[in-house]
């Protein structure tokens, strides 16, 4: 089996910190400059506009970010710690080199992103839309997906372990590759056809369960 290699996040050892953050990101709206070298610790944001801003080598430790948009943003070499972002708006966004490590992200909106070399570590991903999405060379690990969508998507290289996808949708969305063995999968959503499933890695109780989707009867 191929080895996939994951650039990983790495910070900087000297991070600037970010007392006022929306005071900060106005200025740097106000000189088109990049938001860099950054630590942003413990703020708090609702409905605000952060939409196609670039964020370069930041840490955003234990912030809040309610209903935001984060539009057509770049991330670069950043990490989420303790963060919550709910029905954050991610769409359209470039993410590379980044890591969420228990954060909740419950109603998230990645739709038409493009996410590389990127970790979902103990992450609530419940009801994320990923729809029309390209994952390659991510992990995601002991994460909840419940109610997911992945309709549309590319996933390439992507490593799962220890994670639920309850009623997670991938309709037309190619799962070759992806191994499920260690998951938790169970009432996901796929075509009629099945197609999606060709190829996708599961032991053999999710095999049973998988089976009912393409009208196969199971005899004890």
């Amino acid at each position: 089996m191929t080895t996939i290699r994951i650039k990983r996040m790495n910070l900087p050892t000297e991070l600037e910190t970010v007392v006022d953050f929306k005071n900060y990101v106005r200025y740097s709206r106000e000189e088109e400059t990049d938001l860099t070298d950054l630590k942003v610790d413990g703020q708090e944001m609702e409905a605000g506009d952060l939409g196609q801003l670039t964020f370069e080598n930041v840490f955003f430790n234990h912030c809040t970010f309610t209903g935001v948009s984060l539009y057509n943003c770049t991330f670069k070499n950043v990490y989420f710690e303790g963060c919550a972002f709910p029905s954050c708006n991610f769409s359209h966004s470039w993410l590379d080199q980044c890591k969420f490590s228990n954060c909740q992200m419950k109603g998230a909106d990645f739709s038409e992103s493009s996410i590389s070399n990127t970790e979902f570590a103990e992450c609530s991903l419940k009801y994320v839309n990923f729809t029309s999405s390209k994952l390659s060379k991510c992990e995601i690990r002991e994460s909840d997906l419940s109610e997911a969508f992945f309709a549309s998507c590319s996933l390439k290289q992507v490593i799962l372990e220890k994670s639920q996808f309850i009623n997670t949708e991938f309709f037309k969305t190619p799962l070759k590759g992806l191994d499920f063995s260690t998951c938790i999968l169970e009432g996901i959503s796929i075509s009629t056809e099945g197609n999606e499933l060709k190829g996708a890695i599961v032991n053999v109780y999710q095999a049973a369960d998988l089976a009912k989707l393409l009208g196969v009867v199971i005899k004890d």
